[in-house]
């Protein structure tokens, strides 16, 4: 091992500064020899010279004392200086976090009824007590299982990467391989969660409709951007969001079966069907609509390609949340006024209405015949779809 070490690495820089292969130290993971990694979000976990040092004595108990991994998994169980509880000190956000991580990894693996809470406690090298620090029950953290399980299933990287990407169909494409590149981590859970959807326990499938939700927001949201955009054709953002998890969800169950199909060749069928059922023909491209803005002043402006804060969405407060709705789908807007607020009355081309709240500074702006015009909602009192 090095004189030096970096305070904290990923698997690929421990097994290089150890000098056992990544195999060795998932070998050592599974049977508890190596304590579980330091996690620092959902996807993110490292290393420190605890885990090193771990590994030089667990080196020497195998090459100079000649003992199976039974013995030393029970050897170093009777030592009371492991790293779990000297230099692995964690804050309580940590250690929520590490149990919230490990019950979501054996929720998926053993599914949630067979899983107990010894079973989670054991995988952390920890008591019984300990978890009821954190937790008051098994169902409980299933509760705050269900609110970390969106964040597991793309990294921030794919995120990113998926923001990059233009076309839209690439970009669902990008967004389901990386999903299903993660499958086999979160389907027991998912599974489960959609289970409890029509159980009893109401609070519970409370949390696992919001849940559903949460994974088919950001879905949601691209829709209604390339609907916004002319990309596609107008359907319902929302039911078109939870096929679009739906048919990701089938092709990752598909792959398990057997290896027939790749997750490229589901992925180019998925492709062709959406480039066909969404992309709209050219003769039936629809028309950027015109609006009619009317100001305080009671003058008007016909304006196109409007846009609100340079989003095709208007966003402002409802229920205590955030409400963004696509631009091209509504058919008026009227705005009462106050000085601290800006209420936005909406009606949409499919008979919704609805009201949210908005700041006056947030900025209308659009195309008209003698140029960009931009005015702050404080300033306008209406805008209407012309037909």
């Amino acid at each position: 091992m090095n004189d030096t070490t970096p305070s904290e690495m990923k698997l690929l820089q421990l097994s290089k500064e150890s000098g056992l292969s990544i195999s060795t130290l998932y070998e050592y993971l599974r049977n508890g020899i190596l304590p579980p990694p330091i996690r620092r979000g959902p996807t993110k976990a490292t290393y420190n010279e605890s885990h090193l040092q771990r590994l030089k004595t667990v080196r020497i108990m195998r090459e100079e004392e000649r003992l199976s991994l039974a013995e030393i998994k029970k050897k170093l169980a009777e030592k009371s200086d492991t790293p779990q509880t000297d230099a692995l000190q964690k804050t309580d956000t940590d250690i929520r976090n590490q149990i919230i991580d490990t019950a979501l990894t054996l929720f998926s693996r053993k599914h949630y009824d067979k899983t107990k809470i010894s079973d989670i406690t054991h995988a952390l090298h920890m008591g019984n007590g300990t978890f009821y620090r954190y937790f008051k029950s098994k169902e409980e953290l299933f509760l705050h299982c269900l609110e970390r399980l969106p964040k597991i299933m793309v990294s921030r990287e794919v995120w990113n990467d998926v923001k990059r990407e233009t076309d839209y169909i690439t970009r669902l494409r990008k967004r389901g391989d990386a999903m299903i590149g993660t499958f086999h981590s979160y389907i027991g859970m998912l599974n489960h969660t959609k289970l409890i959807l029509g159980g009893d326990d109401k609070h519970l499938a409370d949390k696992a409709a919001e849940c559903l939700k949460s994974l088919c927001a950001p879905l949601r949201k691209e829709l209604e951007h390339a609907m916004a955009a002319g990309q596609i054709r107008p359907i319902n953002a929302d039911l078109a969001a939870h096929l679009l998890l739906g048919l990701n969800d089938t092709l990752g169950h598909r792959l398990l079966i057997d290896d027939t199909f790749t997750a490229k060749s589901g992925f180019d069928i998925i492709e062709q069907f959406l480039r066909y059922a969404l992309i709209p023909e050219p003769s039936k491209t629809r028309q950027v609509p015109l609006f009619t803005l009317t100001m305080a002043s009671e003058e008007t402006m016909i304006i196109k390609s409007l846009s609100c804060d340079n989003t095709p969405h208007l966003k402002g407060t409802f229920a205590g949340g955030c409400l963004e709705v696509a631009i091209s789908t509504l058919t008026s807007i009227s705005f009462t006024h106050t000085d601290q607020e800006t209420r936005a009355h909406i009606c949409t081309e499919s008979g919704e209405a609805g009201e949210m709240v908005m700041t006056p500074e947030v900025e209308f702006s659009g195309e008209t015949t003698l140029g960009t015009f931009t005015i702050r909602a404080g300033k306008t009192l209406r805008i209407e779809r012309k037909e």
